[in-house]
């Protein structure tokens, strides 16, 4: 159970029997006049005023600052926090007690653990599933020399991280199986970028060559104008994600479905893309337009597709799996944006992969539609809280490495034992497949028949 903020200062069970103890020898010694016995007596209210003392001492000052280094980091890397205690408490400088900070984390970003209380703890936390998390409380635990005094101070900070889809390459082959890479100028010319210019006059921006600036349209306006490309028509992707609520959920799912998006995204953009990325009620989740950081030197330009590419990935992580089918059946609406020429569609595979989901209503005029369904290869895990807090250290626990191997092997397994096909959905290409296989087997995928 999470305590609430606040200080709570009480003796503990070995507190209690050496008081009860020493009220028991002291009325021994009173009745039956045996000194030894009002010694012990006084020895050990001696221990229990002395652990009060140091207790109390030790509270002095007794405030601890966190804060996030990272506050957003991709599902299985780790973020980085620093808690520290402010000042110079005595507990610090006086062997006083022995402290811990417990930290009441959730199971997304493994659960409650311990650290060693000392002026700086600097730690990391591995982030488990995708989306917003909250830190939760932590709480300063004291306990004087003897054990005799437990003092815990609670506080609530509203700190969170906040895990990230993950991102991967894609393989040349994958990129022409789906249409990504093409052939033209239209994948090797980039988009203009901050102080780049073209032929369609734009107010003057500090960093723009003054070479280009179009008179005429200064003229006309008043002010100066440069000129700047044009956006190429056509080149326009579009892609969606099944949010639907069907069934039971799986969370591998989702985060893999949300995670495959992303390395679509990234890849479309990286070939000279502009991409929307829609929900299942047609609801834009992010768009991005071409790169303007290709194919080169522009410092600029690859700061502004950074910005962009963490705002995309910010309202992926934000994705929920909520929509209802209603919404979905019988609307009737083209949420086809412009000339879309490629459109990606991925759902989870529940017996009927896009049951109910008219894609053809996102596509447009796309010649290159891709879809890919995914079930879930590996059992939930079960998240109960651990009765013990574990120990946080540096790497986030000594057990960790050995744990991702034993998964990776486990993913391994399934992905020899069940390869993804792919066959046709309407006017789209259907590729079936599960949470072990990696989007290059996705996108490379055989057909049905030529397997069997």
């Amino acid at each position: 159970m999470t305590p609430r903020p606040g200080t709570a200062l009480r003796p503990t069970a070995r507190g209690i029997v050496v008081l009860v103890l020493a009220l028991l020898c002291w009325v021994f010694s009173d009745l039956t006049r045996v000194m030894p016995a009002r010694y012990l007596a006084a020895g050990l209210l001696l221990a229990l005023l002395i652990g009060a003392i140091g207790i109390a001492v030790s509270s002095i000052g007794l405030h601890a600052r966190r804060q996030v280094i990272d506050d957003a980091a991709p599902v299985g890397s780790v973020a980085r926090v620093q808690l520290e205690l402010l000042g110079t408490p005595p507990l610090t400088v006086l062997p006083l007690g022995r402290g811990a900070v417990r930290e009441h984390l959730p199971t997304a970003l493994g659960g409650q653990g311990d650290l060693p209380l000392t002026r700086r703890m600097p730690h990391v936390l591995r982030v488990r599933h995708r989306g917003a998390h909250e830190l939760g409380p932590y709480s300063l635990i004291v306990r004087d020399v003897f054990g005799l005094f437990h003092l815990r101070r609670t506080v609530e900070d509203g700190l969170r991280i906040t895990g990230l889809p993950v991102i991967t390459e894609l393989a040349p082959g994958a990129e022409r199986a789906t249409g990504i890479a093409q052939a033209g100028p239209l994948s090797a010319v980039a988009a203009p970028g901050v102080g780049e210019i073209g032929p369609i006059a734009r107010p003057y921006a500090a960093g723009d060559d003054i070479r280009r600036i179009n008179w005429r349209a200064s003229a006309r306006t008043g002010q100066l104008m440069t000129r700047e490309d044009e956006p190429s028509a056509g080149h326009s992707a579009v892609i969606v994600l099944d949010t639907t609520r069907r069934g039971e959920a799986s969370p591998e799912v989702e985060d893999r479905l949300v995670s495959h998006a992303a390395t679509v995204l990234e890849s479309l953009g990286l070939n000279g893309w502009e991409v929307r990325i829609l929900d299942a009620s047609g609801d834009e989740i992010t768009r991005t337009g071409r790169r303007r950081g290709i194919p080169g030197p522009s410092p600029l330009g690859s700061e502004a597709d950074a910005v962009e590419q963490r705002a995309s990935l910010m309202a992926l992580a934000d994705v929920d799996f909520d929509d209802d089918e209603v919404a979905t059946i019988g609307v009737g609406i083209d949420h086809a944006a412009g000339h879309t020429a490629l459109a990606i569609a991925l759902g989870p595979d529940h017996g009927e992969p896009f049951a109910g989901l008219e894609l053809d209503r996102f596509a447009g005029r796309s010649t290159h539609r891709t879809a890919i369904a995914l079930a879930p290869v590996l059992a939930d895990e079960e998240t109960e809280q651990p009765r013990r807090a574990r120990r946080i250290g540096p790497a986030d626990g000594d057990d960790f490495g050995n744990a991702h191997e034993g998964h990776a092997e486990q993913l391994a397994a399934a992905r020899q034992a069940s390869l993804p096909t792919r066959s046709s959905l309407g006017a789209w290409t259907l590729v079936r497949g599960t949470t072990a296989d990696t989007l290059d087997d996705l996108l490379t995928a055989t057909d049905a028949a030529d397997e069997s």
